[in-house]
């Protein structure tokens, strides 16, 4: 039904106010304190990395998913698109979704070229922003949750606020055993200091092949069957109650929902914890452990990106198997209590975790990946190629999107499904 004329000067009022707003944008993506149209749109970009991909190109991948939604009726469909714009566009598609009568604002910006991309700028500012919030929150109080037992525990020698983050990483013997590879805990806790050592010296090098203790429940842990205590540790729980439900809640149960403010995951509507917003706080929890001064997506020989991709790809790989699906209940119930855990008694699908399986490992790095099939009726079959990866660069931004040879599925506000790019290394040649 076509509108009425009051209908049609109220949206086109609107659509004026929305544009004058965009001048007033902070640089940084921020919104100002005065309510204005832009609102809404940079409220659902602060949530992109955290819960759609730490890493992805925002600018680009809305950019890539207006050209396509808005082609020319004179273009050519059939017209075949690589593999990163066609992630883009369906990582496009999805993040569009959740945003109310976002197709109307684009269809209408692409009569105003320069501030639709001052729009898109924006969004990519409002992304970053976010980011930068939860590094900026987790410096200090991150620290907390590296401690065993906050109200008695210390950190020995002592990291205090004044104190730069260069103290941490391998300089430290407590953040240091969390960067550690969980394989080598014990070899660490012979003489911490040598282990350190060698690993300043580059005797040792750290990589994204090698899962950090930090992920780990270690009580469970078994170096022949790395699922048992994976992403189960209690620095990640809290990491991800201080992001999600909010910072009073990340080291007591009975603090959820009791801040004035609500949690981000409330606000977005996250119906649940995923491995998505999981892997985001891990991520974020390894940058606060490490003695990057800034946010860099490459820490020595650790490359986050792979690490945050690598855990993505194995989780959806085999969402069917039980050990996932007792992950995810686990981490349900995470999300509003403490008493969680499961017991998993499968066969050893992770490998040996030994030296001799990393060095196999790195002879086949000179070879072409080969992708996992999918199983037959998974959900995966139907999802986009993806895009290649350039190495990403120290800087304050996220880097851009890694590369790969599949997709992935990802859990999203309301159990929305999102396909995202994911890294081309085959994740069980990794494991």
């Amino acid at each position: 039904m076509p509108e009425s004329t009051d209908q049609h000067n109220r949206s086109k009022d609107s659509f004026k106010a929305l544009l004058r707003s965009l001048d007033d944008t902070s640089s940084t993506g921020r919104k100002q304190k005065k309510v204005n149209p832009l609102d809404p749109y940079l409220t659902a970009a602060r949530f992109f990395r955290l819960n759609y991909d730490l890493f992805a190109n925002i600018f680009v991948i809305l950019r890539d998913g207006i050209l396509a939604e808005f082609k020319p009726e004179d273009a050519d469909h059939n017209q075949e698109q690589n593999e990163e714009i066609q992630a883009n566009i369906h990582l496009f598609t999805a993040f569009s979704k959740l945003i109310p009568n976002f197709s109307n604002l684009i269809m209408k910006l692409k009569r105003e070229p320069d501030s639709l991309t001052s729009f898109l700028k924006s969004m990519e500012s409002a992304a970053n922003a976010a980011h930068c919030d939860d590094m900026g929150s987790l410096k200090h109080t991150g620290l907390q949750y590296m401690l065993n037992d906050p109200t008695k525990d210390r950190f020995d020698p002592p990291i205090l606020k004044s104190h730069s983050q260069a103290l941490r990483g391998w300089n430290h013997p407590q953040t240091a055993r969390l960067l550690c590879p969980a394989r080598d805990i014990a070899e660490f806790d012979v003489d911490p200091q040598s282990y350190m050592d060698k690993v300043n010296a580059g005797e040792k090098k750290i990589s994204a092949k090698q899962w950090p203790s930090m992920f780990y429940d270690m009580s469970l842990y078994d170096p022949k069957n790395k699922k048992k205590g994976f992403l189960q540790s209690r620095v990640v729980i809290q990491a991800w109650r201080h992001i999600f439900t909010g910072p009073m809640s990340a080291l007591s149960k009975d603090n959820i929902g009791c801040s004035s403010k609500p949690g981000k995951g409330k606000m977005h509507h996250l119906a649940e914890p995923g491995i998505r917003n999981i892997m985001y706080a891990t991520c974020q929890m390894y940058f606060t452990a490490s003695n990057a001064e800034s946010w860099t997506p490459v820490i020595r020989a650790m490359d986050l990106g792979d690490l945050y991709y690598r855990a993505v790809d194995i989780i959806q790989d085999n969402a069917d198997q039980q050990w996932v699906k007792d992950l995810m209940e686990f981490w349900k119930e995470v999300a509003a209590t403490d008493d969680s855990g499961t017991n998993d008694n499968m066969d050893n699908f992770f490998g040996d975790d030994t030296a001799a399986a990393d060095q196999h490992d790195e002879e086949n790095e000179t070879r072409s990946p080969t992708p996992n099939q999918s199983n037959p009726g998974s959900p995966q079959n139907d999802a986009p190629p993806t895009p290649p990866h350039s190495s990403p660069t120290s800087s304050s931004s996220p880097a851009p999107p890694h590369t790969g040879s599949r997709h992935l599925l990802i859990l999203a506000p309301r159990h929305l499904l999102v396909l995202a790019p994911q890294h081309a290394l085959n994740a069980n040649l990794l494991l």
